[in-house]
């Protein structure tokens, strides 16, 4: 063989191994392992395991296999995860792993006991958290100094000043007795005073406060004359926010939402909604999760029951039922889009606006961060996946008026309790879910 052809065979034979070596490498890459007792490839499936906080056992059908953050290739299959870690309630699911495709399990652990500090220290009520989740108004009425009690806003995100509490009004009015309804932008909140009169309640007087800074009683104004204005603006700014987050849904779930369902709130991300049906449906086939490649592996339920609530998780086409909520106020059109208001009916759409921020006034449940619920059973706090899986106590205590609230970067709860006082005092408390 002369030398020509030699470095000819050597090419081939180089061009040959080249494409060997990447057909192995692109399979195994898409998880083809070899089999050695079946002397076959067999195609894995990639498991991704993610925890918060980090470094978390990882238990897989009973066997101790890794820590997070890790990745495994598994053959294809069901599996048990259970995620562990020591000081933190566990977490567990059942995980189809398919060939060629990631299957993620992302994980929060909630501490055992969460360690708790005071926000307030002396007597503490009408707790109501603002529309983004960031601001709480309370009122104190039991400070030593009588200059120091009044109405409250307590940032849950700080700010450059440093202190986290601001006094908006002083205790010439009993605050406690109003009913306090923030504004679409926080920028003010309206103090509603009433009186139960023979034929229901009516409103006697009510004031709007600034929400940046003390607000003088002899200034302030009873806007009582002009509530239909007043709550006709903030409904149009209402519905112009929640027209925005609606065309991230299908048409079906925004028919839903708007005239068949009440109690419907977007989670912080605004990728899913908590939403209860007023009548029994059915959703259409999950369209959005067949073009997936993988999805969320927890059953969904598409025949929606009345009365029972549900999360829609829009990215996935996802519906899954949470159960039988509580309804702590009856409020007709607690929904996403509310109608014109009119003189008569200003108690009834103050409270529709009221309820559109605050889930705590019409039912029981409530988001914690875009991926956990909030339930509050009795004086049990629970917080579950937003599929309904791994339902944890993360703490039982005494919940006044039922406040309860996550902080925005959902890293502690806040509660209004009487922890550690006498019964009858109730102050802000964060517990730290960390």
């Amino acid at each position: 063989m002369n030398s020509k052809n030699k470095r000819l065979l050597v090419n081939l034979l180089i061009l040959l191994v080249l494409s060997v070596g990447t057909t192995i490498a692109i399979q195994y890459a898409k998880g083809y392992r070899p089999n050695i007792q079946d002397r076959s490839i067999q195609g894995t499936g990639l498991l991704s395991l993610t925890s918060h906080p980090k470094d978390a056992r990882v238990i897989i059908n009973d066997r101790l296999t890794t820590v997070t953050d890790d990745k495994l290739y598994l053959t294809p299959g069901t599996y048990t995860i259970k995620i562990e870690k020591d000081g933190f309630h566990p977490w567990t699911k059942i995980v189809p792993i398919k060939p060629e495709l990631v299957s993620s399990v992302d994980t929060r652990l909630f501490p055992l006991i969460p360690a708790t500090t005071p926000i307030t220290f002396y007597q503490v009520t009408n707790a109501v958290i603002n529309p983004e989740g960031t601001k709480i108004v309370y009122v104190v009425s039991q400070s030593p100094l009588d200059s120091d009690n009044g109405l409250y806003i307590y940032s849950l995100t700080g700010n450059l000043l440093g202190s986290q509490n601001l006094q908006i009004a002083g205790s010439d009015r009993d605050y406690a007795k109003s009913m306090l309804v923030w504004s679409p932008d926080s920028s003010q909140i309206l103090a509603v005073f009433t009186e139960k009169t023979k034929s229901g309640e009516k409103i006697t007087s009510s004031n709007l406060l600034s929400t940046r800074s003390l607000n003088q009683t002899k200034t302030t104004a009873d806007v009582t004359y002009r509530l239909p204005l007043i709550i006709s603006e903030w409904q149009d700014q209402i519905t112009t926010i929640n027209q925005s987050t609606l065309t991230l849904y299908p048409k079906f779930m925004v028919d839903i939402l708007t005239t068949q369902s009440i109690n419907a709130y977007f989670s912080p991300d605004k990728e899913k909604v908590l939403y209860t049906p007023t009548q029994d449906l059915s959703l259409p086939e999950n369209k959005i999760g067949q073009a997936l490649p993988n999805i969320n592996s927890t059953p969904e339920t598409r025949n929606l029951t009345k009365g029972a609530t549900y999360v829609y998780d829009t990215k996935e086409g996802t519906n899954y039922l949470i159960g039988q909520s509580i309804i702590q106020e009856d409020i007709a059109k607690t929904i996403i889009t509310s109608g014109s208001a009119t003189p008569s009916a200003n108690l009834v759409s103050l409270k529709q606006i009221k309820a559109q921020a605050d889930s705590h006034f019409t039912t029981n449940i409530t988001w914690y961060g875009s991926r956990q619920l909030l339930i509050q059973e009795n004086n049990a706090i629970k917080i579950m996946d937003y599929d309904a899986v791994n339902p944890v106590i993360v703490t039982n205590a005494s919940i006044k008026d039922r406040f309860v609230t996550p902080s925005p970067d959902a890293s502690k709860l806040i509660l209004l309790t009487n922890i550690n006082q006498k019964p009858d005092t109730f102050n802000l408390f964060a517990f730290d879910l960390k």
